[in-house]
């Protein structure tokens, strides 16, 4: 069931996200023949670079009753920007009506009741009568107090931040475990829309003190709320913690005030340490307060946490030192730190990506080879976290590193992409690499690799040779294609040899059959005369195989059997 929503602010209840799309669309002239084809029934086309897309509400009176897109899919309830759009729209259709009456009646003559005005009210109200109004109708209309209180917040001196007082006022108390009801959730969107109004004003300003009481008091009281919500509601809290967030990180860096300064540093820190960032901010909360252990006094700090939080330390905690000891140029000490958690490789592995995400590359890299010759992590992290020291290693243009673990990963695929990588990393040292790779194969006796090697560097002799020695049909088959034009001699003679021995081992039809199907892949490149030959070979070493002979000639038409026997 669609939650009915007022036209005149709906808003407020959907996704930030969702809003500004919508509002993209309407000032790009892209809803188009809006109409009302039944009472209350509006239809209109919003154009957009995925498609076109008719949408339809219901709207009465000014409450949102129903709605539906072209876009929607099963099951889809939320609403999309072109509903959005389309009641932006709509909205404004009423507004432009009610300014047109409004001017229709301004047009008649006047008299002193319809010239009765907000402004005349004031201008004959006294102070004393006017305070007691507001007082009287503050008490009686809880949205009245609350914009009251939000915008008059920045004359209350006797709070050290008035701004934290007015979302009090608005959240739900502590000991309060249901969820917050949908009334208290809009007047809370209200004071939040209020307070980004007064921050945009305070930052216009300059007025670095109201804009850190207003931005502090936002990140502090919601980011608890948001982490507790969900859908549309955790979409909309998540905006205004990022709001504040940004805000409270250009006060550091704009604010001339060293107290003001070391105020953010302070409430961001205390925060980190005690309450978990929203993912969506965690890792430039880390970067924040890491950047800032340039200065001993901050790394102190940073070292003194980490010291007296008991083992493990939550991961927020942990990466923050390890992070602080990057920025400090220590990174081998990073290492040491993480021995301490060699029973915990998810722990280790979320470090390692978090330093690379952060540009601590000199640490991550470090971090990461040593781990990784630790082998405990499974087959999945370990390449997901080579193919990242990869990267690092690709990016500082570190070609030692790049030959390293380029050749470890070709001594595990064989794959002559990684080959072809091996040899530009290794530059002018590939002659020596080359070498020493061969050797390592030659060693774990990896014929297979040694092979691919091999033939991707054209060393035809020592294929040929290695082929001869420890070598089979398959492995022939493989890089037959790159002898037949100058060694198909050597072709013959291998099939010859592996296809007798196979003989040799295996008897009957099966076995003849088999035989025929190896050649019937050599006789499709061609090699017509070739596979005679080799029939003529096996059919006379092996006289005795009655179905030998008749099975081979069944690669040929009746027409050309007499030239094979």
């Amino acid at each position: 069931m669609i939650q009915k929503l007022s036209l005149k602010d709906f808003e407020h209840f959907i996704s930030p996200a969702t809003w500004y799309a919508a509002d993209d669309l309407v000032q790009a002239g892209q809803v188009k023949n809006l109409r009302e084809i039944e009472r209350h029934l509006w239809v209109a086309l919003v154009e957009t670079d995925e498609g076109n897309f008719e949408s339809e509400v219901m709207i009465t009176p000014h409450k949102i009753k129903a709605y539906a897109c072209e876009c929607f899919t099963e099951g889809r309830r939320l609403m999309c920007p072109h509903i959005a759009a389309t009641l932006i729209k709509i909205r404004q259709f009423y507004n432009q009506r009610e300014e047109a009456r409004r001017i229709k009646a301004a047009e008649k003559p006047a008299n002193e009741l319809t010239r009765f005005t907000v402004q005349t009210a004031l201008d004959n109200a006294s102070p004393e009568a006017l305070a007691d109004f507001v007082r009287d109708f503050a008490r009686r209309d809880r949205d009245f107090a609350l914009a009251l209180k939000t915008r008059f917040a920045v004359h209350v001196t006797e709070s050290e931040n008035p701004y934290a007082l007015v979302l009090d006022s608005v959240l739900p108390k502590p000991s309060v475990k249901t969820k917050i009801s949908e009334p208290d959730f809009r007047r809370l969107r209200k004071a939040l829309d209020g307070l980004e109004e007064q921050l945009s004003i305070a930052k216009g300003a300059l007025d670095f003190r109201s804009d850190f009481q207003i931005s502090s008091a936002i990140f502090l009281k919601i980011n608890p709320l948001h982490a507790k919500a969900e859908g549309n509601r955790r979409s909309a809290l998540l905006y205004f913690c990022q709001k504040s967030f940004e805000a409270l990180i250009n006060i550091h860096s704009s604010a001339p005030s060293p107290e003001l300064r070391e105020s953010v540093w302070e409430i961001l820190f205390s925060f980190g340490i005690k309450s978990p960032f929203p993912l969506e901010l965690e890792r430039e909360g880390l970067r924040f307060i890491a950047e800032s252990s340039k200065e001993e006094a901050k790394f102190d700090k940073v070292r003194e946490v980490f010291d007296q939080t008991p083992y493990p330390a939550p991961a927020f905690i942990l990466q923050l030192f390890l992070s602080a000891l990057a920025v400090r140029k220590i990174p081998l000490a990073a290492v040491r730190v993480l021995d301490d958690y060699l029973e915990n490789p998810d722990m280790i592995k979320d470090a390692f990506l978090q330093l690379y995400y952060l540009n601590y590359w000199e640490a991550a890299t470090l971090v990461g080879e040593h781990f990784l010759n630790k082998n405990i992590f499974p087959i999945g992290q370990s390449r997901e976290l080579e193919n990242v020291l990869l990267f690092i290693a690709e990016q500082t243009n570190d070609q030692a590193r790049q030959t390293i673990l380029l050749r470890q990963r070709f001594l595990l695929s064989g794959s002559s992409a990684v080959f072809e990588k091996l040899k530009i990393a290794a530059a002018e040292r590939w002659p020596k690499e080359r070498e020493k790779l061969l050797a390592e194969l030659r060693s774990k006796k990896d014929f297979s690799k040694t092979a691919a090697l091999l033939s991707s560097e054209g060393d035809l002799e020592k294929l040929a040779e290695l082929i001869e020695n420890h070598g089979d049909l398959n492995m022939m088959q493989r890089y037959e294609s790159a002898f037949l034009t100058e060694k198909k001699d050597f072709v013959q003679a291998r099939y010859t040899s592996f296809l007798s021995q196979y003989l040799e081992e295996h008897f009957g039809a099966p076995a003849a059959q088999q035989v025929r199907l190896r050649l019937s892949e050599l006789l499709q490149k061609g090699e017509e005369e070739m596979v005679m030959k080799i029939i003529r070979e096996l059919t006379v070493r092996f006289s005795d195989r009655i179905s030998l002979g008749g099975e081979l000639a069944e690669l040929f038409p009746r027409s050309k059997r007499k030239m094979v026997f």
